[in-house]
C-alpha cells in the first residue's frame, strides 16, 4: 500500500534553493504525481489545471531528513517521564515523586534523559528513585546505554555477578548501586519492562511521526527492532506522514533468521527496510566507548566492545548483510571502535566487485577518530549527529584530555578526506529538531552556549546537504534535491538560512511537503 499521488502544482512566490550545482536558485517549481517536473518552468509549460501554492515569501529547500533516529523509542518516550535538564538531585527526585503519584498502582515508572553533566556530579543510584517506593522504576541515561533502577526493579531481575558486554556497578561492599551499563541494561532490564499494547504503540508511532513532520522532517533513517516493524510499523504504513527507511536492530549471532525476516517485509512509498545494525561499543558519556587509550579521568578504563564486535563476528556479519542486499550500519563512537568498523568494511569490500550505494556500509556516530583513520573514510558515509557534539563537548576535555580533542567530531576533516556526511539526531537521545542540529554543526556551540572546537565547523550549504541530498543518498530515499525526477519533498522556512545568524537561534518551519502535499 502506497501513499496517494498529489495533483499538479506550481510552487511560487518564494525563494527556492534546489541543492543542485547547475541551477541552485529558483523562483518556482512544477510538480506532478509527487515528483518534480520542472524548475522555473516557462508559463506555456504550466498546465491549465495546475494548482498554485503561494510560498508567501518563504524559503523552500529540499525536505530535511534525519539520517539516524529511533522512531518507535522516541515516540514512546513522548509519554514517559523526561528528566533532561535536571540541574540537581532534588529536582530529579521531585520529578520522580510527581510521576509516581500520577501512575496506576501496577505500572512501571519509566523515565529517560538524565545526564550527570547537567548537575556536574556523579551518576544517580537507586536511592535517587526512592520516592517510587515499591513500584518498579527505571531511569535511562540520555544516551540509552546506561540506566538506574530502584530496589523493586532489582528484585525482579536475576542479577548475575557480571555480564559480557556490560557492567553492573557495585558499591565498596559489593552491593549493586542500581546503575547498569550496556548489555546489563539491555538484556536484564528491557525484557522486564511491560511493553505498550499494540494499539497504544501504533498511536504513539503516528504521534511521533507527525511531531517530526512539524519540525520540517520529510524522511527518517530509523533504527528498529523486528517485532516493532512487524507489529506496529506495517499496520500504520499507509498513515505515515513521513518516509521511514528502517534499519533492523536485531543482531543476535547467527543472524540468519533476522535477515530472512527483514527481507520479507514488503516495501511501499512510506516504509522500506534498508539495512541491519551492529553495535561495536558504547558512548563517551558512559565511558563505554571503545578507545585506543584509556579515558583521561579513568586510567583503568578504555571502554568496552559489545555484542558482535566482542564475539569476533563483525566481519562475517557485514558480509552476510551485504550479500542479502542490505546496508550494514555500525555504531562506533570511540576511536578504537571506528578503526574496527573500518577494518571490517575494508575486509568485506574485497568480496564485492561493485560498491553499490544500497549495500554500502554506514558508519554511525564516529565521534572520535584517530588521525590515521580519517583518510580511510574517503567515498564512505559518516552518519553523524551534531547535537551529540553539543552535548558531549561539555565533558569531553575531562574524558579525553586536550591531546585528543582534535579527534572529536571531525566534520571538517572528514569532508576534506572525501567522506560524505549525513546528519541526524539519534532521537530520543537528543532533540529531533534538525535546525538545532544545523546550528550546532555550523557554529560549534555546545548545550551550555560555548563555542567548542570550531575548526571542525561546516558551512550552511554543507549542513544543508548533510540533512538533504547526502542523507537521501545514504538512505536510498527519492528526494534530496529540487530537480526533475526527484520526489517533491520540501521544507519551507520563514527565512533564508544562508543569511541567517545561526549564533542567535534558528529559522522556523512554516510547512513540510511530502509528495508535494
Amino acid at each position: 500500500m502506497c501513499a496517494a499521488s498529489s495533483p499538479t502544482r506550481l510552487f511560487h512566490n518564494g525563494r527556492i534553493w534546489t541543492g543542485t550545482a547547475k541551477h541552485a536558485w529558483a523562483d518556482s517549481v512544477l510538480i506532478e504525481n509527487g515528483s518534480v517536473v520542472t524548475v522555473d518552468p516557462p508559463q506555456a509549460a504550466v498546465p491549465a489545471q495546475c494548482e498554485f501554492v503561494d510560498l508567501h515569501g518563504g524559503f523552500l529547500i529540499p525536505g530535511l531528513v534525519d539520517s539516524h533516529l529511533h522512531l518507535t523509542l522516541g515516540s514512546a518516550a513522548l509519554s514517559e517521564l523526561d528528566l533532561s535538564k535536571c540541574a540537581t538531585r532534588a529536582e530529579f527526585e521531585s520529578r520522580v515523586a510527581s510521576r509516581h503519584a500520577e501512575l496506576p498502582p501496577d505500572a512501571w515508572l519509566v523515565a529517560h534523559s538524565w545526564n550527570e553533566a547537567d548537575w556536574n556530579g556523579a551518576a544517580p543510584t537507586l536511592t535517587w528513585l526512592a520516592s517510587s517506593a515499591d513500584r518498579p522504576a527505571v531511569a535511562w541515561r540520555m544516551d540509552r546505554h546506561a540506566c538506574v533502577v530502584n530496589r523493586a526493579a532489582l528484585a525482579l531481575i536475576a542479577l548475575p555477578n557480571s555480564i559480557d558486554g556490560g557492567r553492573i556497578e557495585r558499591d565498596s561492599h559489593g552491593a549493586p548501586t542500581g546503575l547498569l551499563q550496556e548489555a546489563a541494561a539491555w538484556r536484564l532490564v528491557i525484557p522486564r519492562i511491560p511493553p505498550l499494547s499494540t494499539s497504544r504503540a501504533r498511536e504513539a508511532l503516528l504521534r511521533g511521526a507527525h511531531s517530526l513532520r512539524r519540525q520540517g522532517v520529510v524522511a527518517v533513517g530509523s533504527m528498529e527492532y523486528l517485532r516493532d516493524l512487524l507489529n506496529v510499523h506495517i499496520s500504520v504504513r499507509a498513515e505515515l506522514p513521513i518516509r521511514v527507511h528502517a534499519t533492523v536492530l536485531d543482531r543476535d549471532w547467527p543472524i540468519d533468521a533476522a535477515l530472512e525476516a527483514a527481507k520479507g517485509i514488503p516495501s511501499c512509498a512510506r516504509l522500506r527496510i534498508i539495512g541491519m545494525k551492529a553495535f561495536i561499543d558504547g558512548t563517551l558519556g558512559s565511558r563505554t566507548a571503545a578507545m585506543l587509550a584509556p579515558y583521561s579521568d579513568d586510567a583503568e578504563n578504555a571502554g568496552i566492545l559489545v555484542e558482535l564486535a566482542q564475539g569476533g563476528h563483525l566481519h562475517a556479519w557485514l558480509e552476510l548483510v551485504r550479500r542479502a542486499g542490505l546496508s550494514p550500519s555500525m555504531h562506533a563512537i570511540g576511536d578504537r571502535a571506528a578503526r574496527l568498523a573500518l577494518d571490517a568494511a575494508d575486509a568485506a569490500a574485497a568480496a564485492f566487485t561493485e560498491q553499490e550505494c544500497a549495500t554500502a556500509p554506514r558508519f554511525e556516530h564516529m565521534q572520535t577518530m584517530h588521525e590515521d583513520d580519517i583518510p580511510r573514510m574517503r567515498g564512505r558515509f559518516a552518519s553523524m549527529q551534531p547535537l551529540h557534539k553539543a552535548d558531549d563537548a561539555r565533558g569531553v576535555l575531562t574524558r579525553l584530555g586536550a591531546a585528543r580533542l582534535k579527534r572529536f567530531f571531525p566534520f571538517r576533516s572528514l569532508l576534506r578526506a572525501g567522506a560524505t556526511l549525513a546528519f541526524g539526531s539519534d532521537w530520543p537521545i537528543v532533540s529531533s529538531d534538525p535546525l538545532l542540529g544545523m546550528r550546532a554543526a555550523i557554529t560549534g556551540i555546545d548545550l551550555d552556549g560555548t563555542a567548542f572546537e570550531t575548526a571542525q565547523n561546516v558551512s550552511v550549504e554543507e549542513a544543508l546537504w548533510a540533512y538533504t541530498r547526502d542523507a537521501c543518498r545514504m538512505l536510498s530515499l527519492p528526494g534530496g534535491l529540487i530537480a526533475p525526477g526527484y520526489a517533491a519533498d520540501f521544507t519551507l522556512l520563514d527565512a533564508d538560512p544562508f543569511a541567517w545568524n545561526w549564533h542567535a537561534g534558528t529559522p522556523s518551519v512554516l510547512a513540510t511537503f511530502v509528495d508535494g502535499v
